[in-house]
């Protein structure tokens, strides 16, 4: 996630019309489902064995979708005349701060909460051609429902990949063994048997085309997660620490003035292939610094 997003926006532009790039830019379109899944994946899990209270799910959430409005603020230009629908834009942190809001309510639900979530998931996936032309007048509202207004994301369908690897979590339980194959089959379908859904060309077969690749993926990296070496601490960290990771380099990127501008308009679509691969790895190194920084400070936390 961290190198698609310093790809797109600081490799230069003219490379960004090339045919490999254009070929790189699909996969890289596969980062944003997974990163949904994994948090529904992820939710399930560790709530398979007992519920946990929601109010500290809640507040962190709320902290997502703040500073995930707050990243749109154009605060040297407030009074303009666009400055608040600026600041409505939806991009992926508000859609996964309500994927997991979603997820919360779903859990009050108890035993009953898988069949909450595929009913949401359903509404979210089955909806999204009719969401592209809902329009209320709100802007913080319509924001929400389509990319016609200028949002980067929106709820329809992306919430859909939150509420799917939830679902997945009920039949998986991560591990390589009979049931990884049965998700692996499960992805292919859906990957490959396009041509012949009743949806062709259109909106859910977006999601489910991702969808498949995705959970294809997740298998084949529980395949070889046991055979990784101890070497691989810095990789499980950024796994354990990916929701900091993603706020704070897209905070580096989008929104910390360096030094008067965020690094998105210091530097812009300017660079060579090899100088967007070290700034991908400065972002990730001072990200995953801080990632473990915060695992410091709630063990310091855990133990006080």
């Amino acid at each position: 996630m961290v190198w698609t997003h310093a790809a797109n926006t600081f490799l230069e532009a003219g490379l960004q019309k090339t045919a490999w790039f254009r070929e790189l830019s699909y996969y890289h379109g596969l980062i944003a489902p997974a990163f949904f899944w994994i948090a529904g994946y992820v939710r399930a899990h560790v709530t398979t064995a007992a519920p946990k209270p929601a109010l500290p799910a809640l507040k962190r959430l709320l902290v997502v979708l703040l500073i995930a409005y707050l990243m749109y603020v154009p605060w040297s230009d407030l009074f303009h005349a666009q400055a608040w629908r600026a600041a409505c834009t939806v991009n992926v942190l508000h859609c996964l701060a309500i994927t997991g809001m979603l997820m919360l309510l779903a859990e009050r639900a108890g035993r009953w909460r898988h069949a909450v979530v595929a009913m949401l998931l359903i509404v979210f996936v089955g909806l999204q051609k009719s969401a592209e032309s809902w329009h209320t007048g709100v802007l913080f509202i319509d924001q929400y429902f389509n990319r016609n207004q200028g949002s980067l994301f929106a709820l329809f369908p992306w919430v859909g990949f939150g509420l799917a690897g939830f679902l997945t979590r009920r039949l998986w339980n991560g591990k390589a063994d009979g049931n990884a194959g049965l998700v692996f089959v499960l992805g292919g379908l859906l990957a490959y048997a396009q041509p012949y859904s009743p949806w062709p060309g259109g909106p859910p077969e977006f999601f489910l085309e991702r969808l498949g690749w995705v959970m294809m993926a997740a298998v084949l990296a529980a395949c070889v997660a046991d055979r990784l070496s101890d070497n691989t601490g810095w990789l499980r960290l950024a796994g354990r620490e990916s929701l900091l990771l993603y706020v704070v380099h897209l905070l580096l990127i989008h929104a910390v003035p360096m030094p008067r501008l965020p690094l998105q308009n210091l530097i812009g679509m300017t660079q060579p292939l090899w100088v967007v691969f070290l700034i991908f790895v400065a972002l990730f190194v001072v990200s995953l610094a801080l990632g473990w920084g915060n695992e410091r400070r709630k063990v310091r936390g855990k133990w006080s």
